[in-house]
């Protein structure tokens, strides 16, 4: 878990290898069927950080109403707060896994 604060310059990069660790841990330790990932197109991302003010984007671990776990993001501006106005774009529906789940070798 994170123990620092938004940086909106901060290098979130990590090695292949801790990436792959921290994955596997994850699903080694997930029930059957429990959701292991999104995907979302690029333009998701770009449409959030094209707004004004945005220096990041959050994602928040969210629940449709049947209790399906899904993902919403929102941008942040450069102290961390979220850019949630009325006219804000908030983005959601990525594709799922499962259902949509690809074969990953790489972890």
């Amino acid at each position: 878990m994170s123990t620092e604060a938004f940086d909106a310059n901060r290098d979130h990069r990590i090695s292949r290898a801790e990436a792959a660790s921290l994955v596997r841990t994850f699903h080694s330790r997930a029930e059957a069927g429990e959701h292991r990932s999104s995907t979302f197109n690029r333009g998701a991302f770009e449409r959030l950080l094209d707004q004004p003010g945005a220096a990041g984007i959050r994602v928040y671990r969210a629940r449709h109403e049947d209790g399906s776990p899904t993902l919403v993001m929102v941008a942040v501006d450069a102290t961390g707060q979220d850019l949630a106005t009325l006219d804000a774009v908030f983005i959601q529906k990525g594709t799922d896994c499962p259902p949509y789940c690809v074969s990953q070798a790489w972890f």
